[in-house]
């Protein structure tokens, strides 16, 4: 598998989306993944509301491109 982040930050394996709230203007999203039947969290995402735009639109792009690139 060909790394995309030279500063070799851990992968974070999620299978949904638990919550998402905007708390003091930072948007808090909470990343839960199943194991053995149990949700577990797994990661707390923070994001500055102020960027929330920009970080979905980049997200988006990045999805849309790499679908676009599968070999289904």
């Amino acid at each position: 598998m060909e790394v995309i982040d030279p500063h070799n930050a851990a992968e974070i394996f999620f299978d949904r989306l638990h919550e998402v709230k905007i708390i003091d203007e930072i948007t808090r999203i909470v990343l839960v993944s199943r194991q053995d039947g149990v949700g577990v969290v797994v990661a707390r995402l923070a994001v500055p509301l102020s960027e929330l735009p920009d970080a979905i639109q980049m997200l988006v792009i990045a999805l849309t491109e790499a679908v676009r690139n599968a070999k289904i």
